[in-house]
């Protein structure tokens, strides 16, 4: 057998071992676990905390690193719709009218003449606040849908 073959061969033994023949519950749990980390900043190594944590909770750990590593690619459309939510969530918050007169107030914060440190600070704390809520928000209502939907496409292939 090919080297490419075998490599083959024991993705699919992964696969049908691990993954599917898993309580339906465990796999849904996984993939939840996978794409809520993906939410938040692991700089490279979700996969990884995805996989720790699917084996903190009791999920299925394959399916935890493989909806992580599926879901990679959008995380600059991940971080951005993080902004978005957290920013309508706090604009109320602040006072502002919109979206957009929070977002032009928080740069003139930091385009203001002034101390450096306080400009850096003003941006981290705009972004930081933000970015965490919205990531918050996101990883809940993602991460459910997930599981819900991850859980019931199995159901139905079980039956």
């Amino acid at each position: 057998m090919v080297w490419g073959e075998k490599v083959k061969q024991r993705f699919f033994d992964i696969i049908d071992n691990q993954i599917i023949s898993d309580k339906s519950h465990r796999v849904a749990l996984g993939c939840a676990l996978g794409i809520v980390i993906n939410f938040f900043p692991t700089l490279g190594i979700g996969f990884l905390v995805a996989f720790v944590l699917a084996v903190f909770f009791k999920a299925n750990r394959p399916s935890a690193a493989a909806a992580s590593l599926l879901t990679a690619p959008v995380i600059p459309l991940m971080y951005t719709l993080n902004l978005g939510v957290g920013g309508l969530i706090l604009t109320p918050a602040t006072g502002k009218e919109n979206l957009t007169e929070f977002v032009l107030d928080q740069y003139a914060i930091m385009l203001r003449l002034g101390n450096i440190n306080e400009k850096i600070f003003s941006f981290l704390d705009f972004f930081g606040t933000t970015f965490i809520l919205g990531a918050a928000v996101n990883a809940a209502l993602f991460g459910t849908a997930c599981y819900y939907l991850v859980g019931h496409m199995l159901k139905r292939k079980a039956v």
